[in-house]
């Protein structure tokens, strides 16, 4: 058996490939709708799942909340939590609390209103060795899945991507392929991934890839979506920024690394929060 904690955007992506595999999780949620909707390919249907207050006897609890949400939901997992979040932060969280997890990296661009969830851009989800068993179910339901000996290069691949697209998305209020359409936005991501990349490497982690190309490659495969960042912005909602340009930042503080585009974006993007708070 397999449990979800969260049904955003990454939550009901997760449901939808086990669902098409011949399998009902046990969802933990905050807000309930009275059917949940995912479109993929053209096609809508609603998601299949038990709705519990306690995941029971299962094998491994996805955990797809916000990353600032991850020690508040420490209680609820049981067998090995895969966590499935933007940026770095939230995994150490948890891992710190509830030593049986382990982090995923979802590359999908899903873009979820309301009750319903639409799949805007094909990716992967990697996964580490440890979960070898929720690969394979959810490579039955169709899902891209890769899995690796290290996903700490991959981790910081995706958080290049994000510091990169969702910073930028969210302040020019964009989806994700103005980053590709506007060179200003290209040379600003360019500018963002070249610092992620040196922190990375004084930390000793090489990126598996061009972070730059990347970027470029996943905000055309999800150039309709419009980015979790942006989508908080626009509703005035608390962003992980603190857990993308701003984990960027503390490193880079830490080991003596100049990271001034993740700085700016940083600095931008929590005074557009603080205007929010104003607004309240």
């Amino acid at each position: 058996m397999i449990g979800v904690v969260g049904l955003g955007a990454v939550g009901s992506l997760f449901v939808y490939f086990l669902n098409r595999a011949g399998i009902v999780p046990r969802v933990v949620q905050r807000r309930r709708c009275p059917e949940y909707v995912f479109c993929a390919g053209g096609q809508c249907g609603g998601l299949r799942f038990a709705d519990v207050a306690d995941l029971g006897d299962v094998e491994y609890t996805v955990v797809a909340v916000k990353a600032y949400d991850s020690a508040s939901v420490v209680p609820l997992l049981r067998g090995v939590a895969v966590v499935a979040q933007n940026g770095i932060g939230g995994y150490e969280a948890i891992k710190e609390r509830y030593p049986n997890s382990v982090p995923a990296v979802v590359t999908y661009g899903v873009y979820r209103e309301g009750c319903r969830s639409e799949l805007r851009g094909v990716g992967e989800i990697y996964l580490p060795r440890a979960a070898e068993r929720l690969a394979e179910a959810l490579r039955e339901g169709g899902a891209n899945v890769v899995v690796v000996d290290d996903i700490e290069p991959v981790r910081w691949l995706k958080l290049a991507v994000n510091a990169a697209i969702n910073a930028v998305t969210g302040l020019l209020q964009g989806p994700n392929g103005v980053v590709v359409a506007l060179p200003q936005a290209r040379e600003l991501a360019s500018a963002v991934v070249g610092e992620v990349a040196k922190v990375a490497e004084a930390l000793g982690v090489k990126i598996p890839k061009d972070p730059l190309e990347e970027v470029l490659r996943i905000a055309a495969a999800t150039s309709k979506n419009i980015s979790s960042t942006a989508q908080d912005l626009a509703m005035c909602r608390r962003t992980e920024i603190d857990y993308l340009n701003g984990t960027v930042l503390k490193y880079g503080e830490a080991l003596g690394i100049d990271v001034p585009y993740n700085k700016a974006l940083y600095l931008l993007v929590k005074a557009k929060e603080v205007l929010c708070a104003g607004r309240e």
